[in-house]
């Protein structure tokens, strides 16, 4: 951490948490106390220039910390959020998460952190907390993210006994995105994999082979890797849940490839960065957003202006719908496929109908069939 103040005694109580930057540098975030308002947002490319930034932006924080030493009371919505995020259930959350929900928390506090407790239990309480959330309704993305996290909070109150109901428990979203058929397919990985390191080649490849989500794709470690699957403890709940991916021939082939890289030699994961340590999510961000920039470039000098790359419209998280396709094309059951990718059924039948050939499916199941009459036989 940074040393240029000794913060312990200016701020008693005063959190600080750091996190790195896709470029190498770091941000510090300072809040009053734990799970209370951030106080303090300093980035920089290096620790030395991060000490000078937080100089700089410490009288404003500590006037912040002294205006906002505010006790957790009870019996409002302030001090509930507040001991939320000082829970187990909040710390033992993966780190993108309690990053992404803490700032709609902090949201909440401001706006909503004198409602008292049994307000929520009046009859105008989801009216009067849905016309909250559409105030924010230009972002009809983010508007539902807000409410969502402060009906998390609320549930866990009442789960505990500390509230009599959650009033936006299923509330109505105003978010609608259905990608649920949302895949990859051939055509854009010739787009994009040409303006991809090689090494954001290897994750896609991986990821559209596999469909882990984007949270484990960075973390899976070289042990994982068995003779016919990967079989990991992933970071959804909390490391409890364990995925076992079938190693079908393309994803041998690819881990061969991968294993053999520069980039993987001194790690423990398999997939790395160029720097040979393991992706973070920024990073990886970054490197598909460098790459969806570069193919738009490209798209633009080959057809001119107004050209359009064909790929802007797809996400990492949609290669999970193509590593469905691609187990589908393997010869795994449907049931097998949602298990995998821990979906419903209902949703890999939309793929299925969508992105596989009725031909693809019987010839999968003539496949399953032969081994399996193999098996018999020997």
């Amino acid at each position: 951490m940074s040393s240029s103040l000794d913060i312990s005694k200016l701020l008693p109580g005063m959190h600080r948490v750091r996190a790195p930057r896709a470029d190498g540098g770091v941000t510090e975030f300072w809040y009053a106390w734990r799970g209370g308002p951030r106080i303090l947002r300093a980035s920089a490319k290096s620790d030395a220039l991060l000490a000078a930034e937080i100089a700089r932006l410490a009288p404003v924080a500590i006037a912040a910390f002294e205006a906002g030493k505010r006790p957790a009371d009870s019996k409002f919505l302030f001090g509930l959020i507040t001991r939320y995020l000082a829970s187990p259930a909040f710390e033992g959350l993966a780190e993108r998460t309690r990053r992404d929900r803490r700032k709609f928390l902090d949201r909440a506090r401001d706006d909503l952190g004198e409602m008292a407790l049994t307000a929520l239990e009046a009859r105008g309480a989801r009216k009067f907390l849905i016309d909250w959330r559409d105030r924010f309704q230009k972002t009809p993305k983010t508007a539902d993210e807000l409410l969502g996290a402060l009906s998390i909070v609320l549930q866990w109150a009442h789960d505990k006994g500390e509230i009599g109901a959650n009033p936006v428990h299923e509330f109505p979203r105003i978010y609608h995105c259905n990608r649920a058929e949302v895949i990859w397919e051939p055509q854009h990985f010739a787009i994009a994999l040409p303006h991809s390191a090689l090494e954001l080649q290897h994750a896609l490849r991986f990821a559209a082979l596999t469909g882990l989500r984007e949270a484990d794709l960075i973390k899976v470690p070289k042990t994982a890797v068995r003779d016919h699957g990967i079989v990991w403890q992933t970071g959804k709940s909390s490391g409890r849940r364990t995925v076992v991916i079938p190693i079908t021939e393309p994803l041998r082939a690819l881990l061969a490839e991968i294993l053999a890289s520069p980039a993987a030699q001194d790690s423990v994961t398999v997939l790395n960065s160029s720097r040979g340590r393991p992706w973070t999510a920024s990073g990886l961000a970054a490197g598909v957003r460098r790459m969806r920039i570069d193919a738009a470039a490209a798209a633009v000098k080959a057809r001119g202006p107004g050209a359009e790359s064909g790929i802007a419209h797809l996400r990492i998280h949609d290669l999970r719908g193509t590593a469905a396709t691609n187990f589908i094309r393997a010869g795994l059951e449907l049931g097998d496929v949602a298990t995998i990718l821990g979906w419903k059924k209902e949703k890999v039948e939309q793929i299925a109908l969508r992105y596989v050939t009725a031909e693809a499916i019987s010839l999968a199941i003539v496949e399953r069939l032969r081994r399996n009459t193999a098996g018999i036989e020997a």
